[in-house]
């Protein structure tokens, strides 16, 4: 099964290489290129993280709505897991180290997840947004800074 993954992550990566390169008019050099495409990795692994996290705080809101911060930590506790596995294997390609690499990825994304709370309880109980919008606004503010603490210190110094 990894071998498929690996084989289709490979062409995932060749194509928007090549369209970088295409739109970038012979104007960007390679290597910034390669940064590019892992921002543009990192990214399609947050997007498959926040269906995950997404997905498991609607079946727990469905249940009872009072309960979004549960929902929102168990989101968060297995779609941090889903990151790791993606990103320490086609992302950054950090093979070495799990358990540490496994604790610095929790850490990473529990200081966002911190945030994040405390952005969820102020949105729905002071601002009175939707308990199904608010956590949809979170992800478009904490991926960014999820992205630069995972590259500069969780799985720093790969690819």
């Amino acid at each position: 099964m990894m071998r498929i993954l690996y084989k289709i992550w490979s062409l995932y990566e060749r194509a928007v290489y090549n369209i970088v390169e295409l739109f970038s008019f012979g104007k960007i050099v390679d290597s910034d290129i390669k940064k590019l495409v892992l921002f543009a990795d990192f990214c399609l692994v947050g997007i498959l993280s926040s269906f995950v996290s997404l997905g498991c705080y609607y079946v727990v809101i469905a249940i009872n709505a009072d309960w979004y911060n549960v929902g929102y930590s168990t989101g968060f506790i297995i779609s941090v897991l889903n990151s790791y596995f993606w990103n320490s294997n086609f992302v950054f390609h950090k093979t070495d180290e799990k358990i540490k690499t496994l604790i610095k990825t929790y850490a990473s994304y529990g200081s966002t997840f911190i945030l994040g709370n405390i952005f969820l309880y102020v949105m729905i109980n002071n601002f009175g947004m939707s308990e199904v919008v608010a956590p949809i606004i979170n992800i478009v503010i904490t991926t960014p800074l999820n992205f630069f603490i995972n590259k500069l210190w969780a799985y720093r110094g790969k690819k």
